[in-house]
């Protein structure tokens, strides 16, 4: 079972589609771009879209200021 590692998204498991994960997981990271997260200051690798690292976001959902 693969373990993998995203800005976006953190952690995740490969849920049994190794192939499925593997595809998503280097899509994303192809359209990531390198920018700095507005919460913790740190150059990340997320999409263009966003503008907290999963680290920040999951900090924010639990109503914790960053």
């Amino acid at each position: 079972m693969a373990s993998l590692y995203d800005d976006n998204f953190g952690h995740y498991e490969d849920d049994g589609d190794r192939e499925g994960t593997l595809e998503f997981y280097r899509e994303i990271q192809r359209t990531n771009v390198r920018k700095s997260c507005l919460g913790c200051g740190r150059m990340v690798s997320i999409q263009p879209h966003y503008s907290y690292c999963n680290r920040c976001s999951d900090k924010i959902e639990r109503g914790m200021d960053i």
